[in-house]
């Protein structure tokens, strides 16, 4: 028999969703605000990927994929960006390290912030590829590459404020496998 991941009221839930959804939209009108009118020579981590990640991995009921889909979706409609790749491309990850997550026996911190590089780096570099495949003008890889590791040095910062400020906490596991 499975037991659940969690016994959160269903209340809790929807406020979390709901404070998930406002935070998203919080952050992609921020991408969109002009706060420098010069190029950036380095780019900014990917805030919502990681909220994106860290809420989906520490507490999948708050994060539904289906909401996941029309924030990224909106995120890329926004932001100028071909509609649905990197939205479509950070599901199908999302899914994929959810699945390697629940069926891994190691659940410590270090093991989720490798799996969450290693899906960062897959991330960006089938986006890159996709673009470059497409002849699609991107920016240089390098660039991608410098946000990806951003993105995985400012991973550790995300889930520290998500479990202190927004109580966003990974379920207890006995030895045995079962949440308490």
């Amino acid at each position: 028999m499975r037991h659940p991941v969690s016994k959160i009221p269903s209340e809790r839930i929807w406020i979390y969703r709901t404070i998930f959804t406002t935070l998203s939209v919080f952050v992609i009108l921020i991408n969109l605000m002009p706060l420098q009118t010069t190029p950036q020579a380095w780019p900014w981590p990917n805030i919502l990927l990681l909220i994106i990640f860290c809420w989906s991995l520490r507490e999948p009921n708050f994060v539904p994929i289906p909401l996941v889909t029309v924030i990224l979706l909106l995120h890329d409609l926004l932001l100028h960006r071909p509609p649905g790749l990197l939205s479509g491309i950070t599901i199908i990850v999302l899914i994929w390290i959810k699945i390697i997550t629940a069926s891994s026996d190691d659940k410590s911190f270090l093991a989720e912030w490798v799996r969450v590089s290693l899906a960062f780096a897959a991330i960006s570099l089938i986006y890159h590829l996709l673009l470059s495949l497409s002849l699609v003008t991107t920016t240089e890889l390098r660039i991608n590459l410098i946000q990806t590791i951003f993105n995985i040095c400012m991973y550790p910062f995300i889930v520290l404020v998500s479990h202190h400020i927004f109580r966003v906490k990974r379920p207890y596991f006995t030895r045995s496998g079962r949440v308490i």
